[in-house]
């Protein structure tokens, strides 16, 4: 009885192991694996869909809201007539200067743009900074101007593609607070800012 047994939970095990082994053993053509579907030795077929930038002109475009608190806001309209960003020619600030973005509706630029937060330094006669004291760190109100770390808005300020992706995106923001909540669609950088310059002052 007991052998019966024996030999019937063999016959089952070979049974599946055999079956198991069938299925891995099935060829899969290697053209069809990942998302390409193409011969993976020529790049000749292999172009991809490119990026497509939304094309609406500034002012006539939706804001995208912000993926966490205090995050950058991304650029919701074209920009590829813009030129080249420098810290003496930025067309952003044709619209985006505090001043100007209330009346043409763009989002203004945070006081945070307009305050420098170096360590305490100083101009030496070539015109080079050194270092007065390395452990302080100097808020400076600019008054309006914009400080020259900040210059290159498209280091934190992006456009986004705008189509079908590959792999989506199901980011979804549900960890904000009711203080982040609240300034879902502006920055409260600086308030964050002054905590660290207070901390980093030993205060």
């Amino acid at each position: 009885m007991k052998t019966n047994k024996l030999i019937s939970s063999l016959v089952v095990a070979t049974l599946l192991i055999s079956g198991v082994y069938a299925a891995a053993s099935k060829s899969v053509d290697e053209n069809q694996l990942g998302m390409r579907s193409t011969d993976l030795y020529s790049e000749v077929n292999a172009k991809p869909d490119g990026t497509k930038y939304g094309m609406d002109a500034p002012g006539t475009s939706k804001k995208i809201k912000r993926a966490y608190p205090d995050a950058p806001p991304m650029i919701p309209h074209d920009i590829s007539d813009f030129g080249e960003i420098t810290k003496d020619n930025n067309a952003c600030l044709g619209c985006h200067m505090p001043d100007i973005a209330v009346g043409v509706q763009a989002t203004p630029i945070p006081p945070s743009h307009f305050t420098s937060f170096r360590p305490n330094v100083a101009l030496d006669k070539n015109g080079r900074f050194v270092e007065v004291d390395h452990d302080k760190i100097v808020k400076q109100d600019l008054k309006g101007a914009l400080w020259q770390g900040r210059f290159n808005c498209t280091q934190c300020h992006a456009p986004q593609h705008q189509g079908k992706l590959r792999v989506e995106n199901k980011f979804k923001k549900d960890c904000l607070d009711p203080v982040g909540r609240k300034y879902e669609n502006k920055s409260y950088l600086m308030d964050h800012l002054e905590i660290g310059v207070k901390a980093g002052n030993g205060l």
